[in-house]
């Protein structure tokens, strides 16, 4: 994840951490050019709490923590702080405003999402994806076109996952499911009923659970094995549409799908070309179909041999 990002969202920071993290967020450039005591001192802490906060995040010290800063100082920077993810249009706008904001909001949003990857953790991801023997995907509403999609993304290299929609169908997959699936779970907040009950019925059977949820703390965080996180400035309802959060959904399951293919690039991509062939020649397999083949090409010849004398 982006360190600055991270310093964002971190759980779990003292009072005096969080005050570190704040002054390095407020001007990360500053913080780049000073040294340890300046920094203690616009933050009114002691270095050893600098150092402590270092640790949580991961690194050796002070210089690795700037290091990683620089690097990702540029992405964390794309994303705009004061643009209105849940009103990207206004009243009154053309539509040539309106298509300069909606890529204004799919632009912040790719930003947001991209700073939200934790790499490690989308390798686990990958890895638990490719060691599951079953794969089940829970989400409702919506986001069920997008987990059908992936879906179809992964029948098309051989890879069967399974979308079940009714609640009924839901309830029975995670029933029946024990610690050879994999269930992911997409919900932006885990506030639902069914997602709250199924995540809590997969955890009790063992089940390892991919969770697809708002960078916020869900209620169902705790009963994760993995978890990915999605843009997170989208308003539950108060909003013209889902438009952030459909995209953050998207990007991340094509983000999934892809690691799982580059893991296995040439056996993959050669399996899907050999399915696509033998949907092309399947057909010309059957006479009737090269009848009306044949007969179509005559009659485009005719057409082009009028068409050269008119």
């Amino acid at each position: 994840m982006n360190i600055l990002k991270q310093m964002q969202l971190a759980q779990g920071l003292t009072v005096q951490e969080q005050a570190v993290a704040a002054t390095i967020l407020d001007d990360p450039e500053r913080f780049l050019r000073e040294g340890g005591k300046q920094l203690a001192s616009r933050s009114y802490v002691s270095q050893a709490t600098i150092y402590r906060l270092c640790s949580k995040l991961g690194c050796s010290g002070l210089s690795e923590l700037k290091t990683r800063v620089s690097g990702a100082l540029g992405t964390y920077r794309r994303e705009n702080g004061s643009f209105d993810f849940n009103f990207p249009i206004k009243p009154n706008q053309s539509c040539a405003e309106v298509v300069r904001n909606m890529a204004e909001d799919y632009d912040q949003t790719l930003a947001a999402t991209r700073n939200l990857f934790d790499v490690a953790e989308l390798e686990r991801c990958v890895e638990a994806l490719r060691g599951a023997h079953v794969i089940d995907v829970y989400t409702s509403a919506g986001n069920v076109f997008f987990a059908a999609n992936f879906r179809f993304q992964m029948r098309e290299i051989g890879i069967t996952v399974n979308v079940p929609v009714e609640e009924y169908e839901q309830r029975l997959t995670a029933a029946s499911s024990d610690e050879l699936h994999l269930a992911m779970i997409i919900s932006f907040g885990g506030r639902g009923m069914l997602a709250g009950r199924l995540a809590r019925l997969l955890h009790e059977k063992g089940v390892p659970i991919l969770l697809i949820a708002s960078a916020d703390p869900t209620p169902i965080d705790d009963l994760a094995t993995y978890r990915l996180r999605l843009c997170a400035q989208e308003n539950h309802y108060h909003k013209v549409s889902s438009f952030a959060t459909r995209l953050s959904l998207l990007h991340v399951l094509d983000v999934l799908y892809a690691c799982y293919f580059e893991a296995d690039y040439a056996r993959l991509f050669a399996r899907k070309m050999s399915y696509y062939q033998g949907i092309l020649t399947s057909g010309r397999s059957l006479p009737f179909q090269d009848e009306r083949q044949r007969a179509a090409e005559e009659e485009a010849a005719e057409l082009g041999k009028i068409n050269l004398f008119e």
